[in-house]
């Protein structure tokens, strides 16, 4: 490792700021911004395939093409996971960002066009494209950044992934109120709004320089070298730096696919581990709260401006609460985090099905489910939120695959509640959160039994312990 601590300085702070504000921000905002105009493109479907089709759709039939507006977003996610790590090997870090902002401006235009040329299509495929640009930045902007950071900050720089997303969440409810562009006109260019952090954060990423590690496995040793200078400013460390890289670029070689990471029966559990992990994250129910938190609130008593400010104070509570996590995972034990986190989403989403039932007959219950929801949010930031995306239970060689298997999980389990759920609320009620809290109990228990501790210890020290699969033991 590089001697002596370098720390923050301008240079690296503003790639991170701009580089998070020019990509993940638009996908946090993605998930947060179709939530409080769902009533106007409800009925703008209605109207359009009346208009377009002479077809008169019934309220099922407009809640699957509204889930299908939700959810197309992560079929995208799931298409472009896969081809993530082809770009980034031949377009760079740099690169593929590049192309993730040129998409989620074409994303941009396509959806506030949709109303104007009344299309139902175009508004699916703006979604979709964003979701193919989503995948594409969350599997590059965290590497790239950590690939620029020195090795002491690389931790640190790890907080702003989350940072963006939940800002991105607020920014998207923020520009759906009704004094903004939550209107029945102006509703697409609330969705496209994400462009405007598109322009901002990306116009100077030509400015930036490409990742060294990058440049290095490319064997473009000088500028690796030119790149490393701009962000040391210490030609000792650079040197330094430049052998830890050469030597890491000798490792890489030999990394291994996902099919021998699948057919390898010691990495079984660990796989099973990682891809149920982000499965769960999903399955837990917090994106299905954020894309029809609205809905739940109108639909339990409370008026729509009422029911919008609710959202905005989940955002929000959601937004702060990420920033604690990186610190809770430096202080205390992962696997007593993600425990206590299954435990919690589990506990809390069981008292707001309870009170979302009797708020009806029970005014007083309102405040409880309202308590419910937040309490949630902190279980859920405690662990499953933050845990299956830093979870060190892989040595060098298969980790990237094996989490490339995981992240495919994540989206799957993401595009299947966003489909599922408004169907199953439309039928069901507020029981459909007993589905997620049967995920939160699995978590717990597949954390409880197979999950050994990971808090300062090396994953070439923790992974022997789960070579046995299902007979493995927690030490």
């Amino acid at each position: 490792m590089a001697e002596g601590n370098q720390g923050w300085t301008a240079f690296l702070m503003l790639i991170c700021v701009s580089i998070t504000v020019g990509t993940v921000i638009p996908i946090g905002y993605a998930f947060g911004v179709v939530n409080a105009p769902s009533a106007f493109i409800r009925s703008w479907i209605m109207e359009s395939a009346s208009t377009r089709y002479s077809s008169q759709l019934g309220d099922s039939q407009v809640t699957i093409m509204m889930s299908s507006v939700v959810s197309v977003f992560l079929v995208g996610g799931m298409l472009g996971a896969p081809f993530a790590p082809i770009f980034s090997a031949r377009l760079g870090r740099r690169g593929v960002l590049t192309l993730s902002g040129l998409l989620l401006l074409v994303s941009c235009i396509c959806q506030s066009s949709c109303r104007l040329a009344n299309s139902i299509e175009m508004l699916l495929l703006g979604r979709l494209i964003a979701g193919l640009a989503a995948a594409l930045i969350l599997a590059t902007q965290p590497m790239y950044l950590v690939e620029l950071a020195p090795a002491e900050l690389s931790g640190s720089v790890g907080v702003f992934t989350a940072i963006g997303i939940t800002g991105g969440v607020v920014l998207g409810q923020v520009f759906t109120f009704d004094f903004l562009l939550g209107t029945e006109e102006l509703w697409p260019y609330a969705l496209a709004a994400s462009g405007i952090f598109v322009v901002i954060g990306l116009a100077p990423v030509f400015w930036f320089p490409e990742s060294p590690r990058f440049l290095m496995s490319q064997g473009r040793k000088e500028k690796a070298r030119v790149a490393l200078m701009r962000l040391r400013k210490d030609e000792g460390r650079v040197d330094a730096e430049l052998a830890e890289f050469e030597a890491a670029t000798r490792e890489a070689g030999q990394k291994i696919t996902v099919k021998e990471v699948f057919c390898n029966s010691k990495l079984k559990m660990p796989l099973i581990i990682v891809s149920s992990f982000n499965f769960v994250l999903q399955m837990s129910g917090i994106s299905a709260i954020f894309f029809y938190s609205v809905d739940i609130f109108t639909e339990s008593g409370f008026s729509a401006k009422e029911a919008m400010w609710l959202n905005f104070a989940l955002g929000l509570q959601n937004f702060f609460n990420s920033l604690l996590a990186p610190v809770l995972m430096r202080r205390f034990s992962r696997r007593l985090m993600m425990m206590l986190s299954c435990l919690l989403c589990a506990l809390f989403l069981t008292t707001l099905v309870v009170s979302l039932k009797l708020m009806v007959s029970i005014n007083v219950f309102s405040y409880v489910g309202i308590a419910s929801l937040l309490l949630y949010i902190v279980g859920f930031n405690l662990g499953l939120g933050c845990i299956p995306y830093f979870i060190e239970i892989f040595e060098s060689r298969p980790r990237p695959s094996a989490m490339a298997f995981g992240s495919f999980f994540n989206w799957l389990a993401n595009f299947l509640l966003g489909m599922v759920f408004p169907i199953l609320n439309s039928t069901v009620g507020p029981f459909v959160f007993l589905i997620c809290t049967s995920f939160c109990i699995y978590g717990f228990l597949l954390t409880c039994r197979y999950l050994p501790e990971t808090r300062n210890r090396d994953p070439k020290e923790v992974a022997p312990l789960m070579e046995n699969g299902f007979k493995s033991k927690i030490k």
